[in-house]
């Protein structure tokens, strides 16, 4: 049997991510292994899905024992690269938010326009790294647009994203896939009861990770209606991707072909559920070319993606 089998599909997504990265020597042998193990919990099974995935040389190096630190009791300061927008800009207004959840309190982080009195709310999902200050950046962005933007923490059944963030994917992959749709589902509750939210305006984006959690949650609210997955796996919603209430726009990586080549699939059941959809590859781009933040990022393709995902909340959150 192929040890990759063994994986559930986002424990899989991740796992092949990091071994992309790894070729790509983006990511030291080392610190994959310690990755890998994170997501498997196990020795044998982290040398065996490593083999598989063509990166089982240099062996000889051993694998960190997988320990969990505790998380951070307070976000890192809204410093370094990717941040754009301040928590102190005067147009918008930021602060840490929890509210009841199916399992635990769900923690967030939520950014909105200074004046005014309701606007159209984007659900922001990160990375496998989970909620870091990439993705505040992301919220503060939305809110500078005129958008409410809720950055979930899907780590929040653990008490919130660890300091070592090299523990999130293997924390998030073998959380049930059921259970972080429901919370994200419980996000959207919280978000329809804020005075600050326009009725019937709400979206979801999310990145990677994220990305697979944006088509879940499109599919799994009613009231999400609009949606922009970025190069994120539809595979455990792709049968039922006709069932969704949103307009989607999906975006890929011409370069990220691992994700990419799901593609015509997302576009033919999109089409034949009559869906209102655009899909936008850009060429040449990697996976998350949109992170600012890391090695795969784009300028170009990431500012373009960033103009279209606003006029495509626009055009489809007008409430």
């Amino acid at each position: 049997m192929n040890p990759l089998d063994s994986l559930n599909v986002y424990q899989r997504y991740v796992v092949e991510e990091f071994a992309d990265e790894y070729k790509e020597h983006d990511l030291s042998r080392r610190d994959l292994l310690r990755k890998v193990l994170y997501v498997t919990g196990s020795i044998p099974l982290t040398a065996s899905v490593l083999l598989a995935l063509g990166c089982g040389d240099s062996a000889d190096e051993p694998a960190p024992t997988a320990t969990r630190e505790p998380p951070s009791p307070t976000p890192p300061p809204a410093t370094g690269p990717g941040v754009t927008v301040q928590p102190s800009d005067g147009a918008i207004q930021v602060r840490e938010v929890s509210y009841r959840g199916p399992a635990s309190e769900i923690k967030a982080y939520l950014a909105r326009p200074a004046t005014g009195t309701a606007f159209p709310a984007i659900v922001i999902i990160h990375e496998n790294r989970g909620l870091n200050e990439h993705i505040r950046d992301i919220a503060r962005r939305y809110a500078k647009e005129g958008f409410v933007g809720l950055a979930v923490d899907l780590l929040s059944r653990q008490g919130g994203t660890p300091t070592d963030a090299a523990q999130a994917p293997g924390l998030l992959t073998n959380t049930r896939p059921e259970d972080l749709v429901a919370d994200l589902v419980a996000s959207v509750e919280y978000l329809k009861q804020q005075p600050f939210v326009r009725a019937g305006a709400l979206g979801v984006t999310g990145f990677c990770f994220g990305g697979g959690y944006a088509f879940e949650l499109a599919v799994a609210s009613k009231d999400i209606k609009a949606a922009v997955p970025y190069y994120g796996t539809a595979q455990r919603v792709l049968d039922r991707l006709g069932e969704t209430n949103a307009a989607m726009l999906v975006i890929y990586g011409g370069n990220d072909t691992r994700i990419t080549s799901q593609a015509p699939q997302v576009e033919e059941r999109l089409r034949a559920a009559n869906k209102t959809f655009q899909i936008k590859v850009y060429d040449g781009a990697n996976h998350a070319f949109f992170n600012d933040t890391g090695g795969s990022y784009n300028e170009a393709a990431a500012k373009d993606a960033w103009q279209i995902t606003l006029a495509w909340f626009r055009q489809h959150l007008r409430g």
